[in-house]
């Protein structure tokens, strides 16, 4: 585990820390790209021994060149493959650090860190900014490194053939940084454009393909697809844009070459030919002008790539700065729930102007089960929050076996407790795996808990049943199925003791009154499957299955007790059974008058034989 100065030092100065966590690989590469620049270097003198043998007539001289020629060559190509493999081994375990680091505490932080920042942001940080900095860390110190190694040697060799060729020849490289760092910053801001262009276009692109069926039921098809030839049409304008950049960036270089080269035929013709220097001097000489180009270039270019990494390093620095909402300093492990107990809980969002929850006091036992009602925004949902230690409550407000809740490791806590979400959020995976998510001890038998929540048939009708592969979120699934499968997935976890406390919210609003009481039911009688819970719900019907429920109303307890009890205690229990009440004497009329047509007219599940419309995953769900 690194130390507290380690991680301050890795946001300060994030190549220094990752050249010193790396060091093998950074140095091993470093040391083999100077070698590579050594034997490089040296085959332009080489070349030059080569021609001096082959205008001399000397074949010794001609046959050591090219001996040194090709030995400096195989040396090259040698120590190349070295430092490209060390160096690549040394940025890609740089992203892979970071992008991990990133992931660990994304899972740390809380709601209130990702209600303000979009998924799409961290996405793109988590791949293009990661990616960025690795170019920083990567090939653009690789590149500096380069450019120090190669002027180091050239410019001695250069020196020592002819000073004077040597200032009058590179008279013009000292600009080639400036030239390429505008050339740089340029096809920067029109990468970012294109990145930016390119994240609209795909955003469009998500929207229509997880709302095509709203789409399709709204006859927009040719509306949406002109505005995405739109953004089409923007994106392929920035692309173009970079590649226009892109194409001038070459031939920017070249000038120096060819002004370089011209001044060298220019004075250097005339001392070959008057004898002051050999035909392989000026070869040789010549090969040089070419190859300072790249240490030049490569200044402008390392540069703009590390600033570019930095400022994408700064935006990774903030997320890996942020403080978790719950910090997980416990001690204690918590090897079973005995007994939670809520004691004057109050709680305020950051920046609200009222608390969501006041004075809010509870016991819950093992094996109670507790209702939970209440208006909307009467904290229902910040409470169960809390208790799951999603966000931080009040220090001394929540204790678990007489013990505060922050005495114990979040992770031993967290392994007690099942949470089902409203939201029924499911992988894209088979059947199986879903309901094994979570647990500790997987299990081939998923048949318990698939019959607990009504599931079983469905899924046996499926070809490949259990082993059904779901769509994206679950997409080829009813509402209601992707309920009842979360639900058994909660199962999966708890009737195995891995989790003791069941949290329930709202989590069967898509399935009928009579499914969700039927469920519940069989979950409190002979499968044993339901222990202790906190059940929330909007339908009252189904809670008087619970032990107690208890009636929130803004932000304070109202009434706690059974269902008998709050009819005479809590007027917004009463007012919410009168409403109910009326809601369903219409679809009770309904009901009767489809039994009686029934009587006489043959029903769906008999005309189609082994079909249950009410039970099979429904086609109409089911993914484009």
């Amino acid at each position: 585990m690194s130390s507290p100065s380690d991680h301050n030092t890795s946001l300060q100065s994030p190549i220094r820390h990752y050249v010193l966590l790396l060091w093998k690989p950074f140095y091993l590469g470093m040391l083999a790209l100077l070698f590579t620049n050594f034997f490089d270097v040296l085959t332009p003198m080489a070349m030059k021994k080569a021609v001096d043998g082959l205008t001399e007539n000397n074949r010794d001289l001609l046959h050591e060149g090219i001996f040194l020629y090709l030995a400096f060559m195989i040396g090259a190509v040698t120590f190349r493959y070295q430092w490209r493999m060390w160096f690549g081994r040394f940025h890609h375990r740089v992203a892979e650090d970071l992008r991990n680091r990133l992931y660990r505490k994304l899972t740390e932080l809380g709601p209130s860190f990702f209600e303000k920042n979009p998924t799409g942001e961290l996405m793109s940080l988590m791949i293009n900014d990661v990616n960025q900095f690795r170019m920083a860390v990567g090939p653009a110190l690789l590149t500096l490194l380069d450019a120090a190694f190669l002027l180091v040697m050239i410019l001695p060799l250069m020196l020592s053939m002819s000073p004077d060729w040597t200032w009058k020849t590179l008279v013009l490289f000292p600009i080639v940084p400036f030239v390429i760092r505008v050339m740089e910053d340029l096809l920067a801001k029109a990468g970012r454009n294109q990145q930016d262009r390119l994240a609209e276009m795909s955003g469009y692109a998500q929207e229509l393909v997880s709302g095509i069926r709203v789409i399709k039921g709204y006859a927009q098809e040719s509306h949406r697809l002109a505005g995405f030839a739109k953004y089409s049409k923007t994106y392929a304008y920035a692309c173009n844009r970079v590649a226009l950049l892109d194409a001038m960036f070459e031939p920017a270089l070249g000038v120096s070459v060819a002004v370089g080269s011209a001044i060298l035929l220019f004075w250097g013709a005339q001392d070959v030919v008057s004898g002051l220097v050999t035909l392989g001097t000026f070869v040789a000489f010549h090969e040089y002008i070419r190859r300072m180009v790249w240490p030049m270039a490569a200044i402008g270019v390392g540069l703009s790539l590390i600033q570019q990494g930095r400022a994408s390093f700064s935006r990774i620095a903030q997320v890996l700065a942020t403080e978790p909402e719950v910090a997980d300093q416990g001690q204690l492990e918590l090897p079973a729930l005995r007994q939670l107990s809520v004691r004057d809980l109050s709680f305020t969002y950051p920046g609200a102007d009222r608390p969501a929850l006041q004075g809010v006091s509870f016991e819950l036992r093992a094996g109670e089960t507790l209702g939970l009602v209440g208006p909307v925004g009467s904290g229902k949902s910040t409470l169960i929050q809390l208790i799951g230690r999603v966000r931080r409550a009040p220090v001394g407000s929540l204790f678990i076996n007489d013990q505060p809740i922050e005495a114990f490791t979040l992770k031993s806590l967290r392994r007690t407790m099942a949470f089902v979400p409203q939201e029924a959020f499911l992988l894209s995976r088979s059947i199986r795996q879903n309901l094994n998510f979570g647990a500790r001890h997987p299990e081939d038998d998923v048949h318990q808990v698939t019959r607990a929540v009504d599931l079983h048939e469905e899924i046996q009708r499926l070809p490949s049943g259990a082993e059904s592969l779901l769509g994206e979120r679950g997409v080829n699934l009813s509402g209601g199925q992707r309920q009842r499968l979360t639900l058994a997935r909660a199962m999966q976890r708890s009737h195995k003791v891995d989790a003791e406390l069941l949290i329930l919210d709202d989590s069967l609003s898509a399935v009928d009154v009579r499914t969700e009481r039927q469920i519940l039911e069989t979950l409190r009688s002979g499968e044993g499957l339901l222990r202790t819970a906190i059940i929330v719900s909007h339908r009252l019907e189904a809670l008087r299955l619970t032990d107690r429920i208890l009636v929130l109303n803004e932000g304070r307890i109202e009434a706690i007790g059974t269902h008998d009890e709050l009819l005479r205690l809590s007027p917004t229990y009463q007012r919410m059974v009168e409403i109910q009440s009326e809601s369903a004497e219409p679809s009770q009329e309904a009901s009767a008058a489809s039994l009686d047509s029934t009587a006489t007219t043959p029903s769906a599940e008999n005309s189609t034989p082994g079909h249950s419309a009410s039970q099979e995953l429904a086609p109409s769900e089911k993914a484009p």
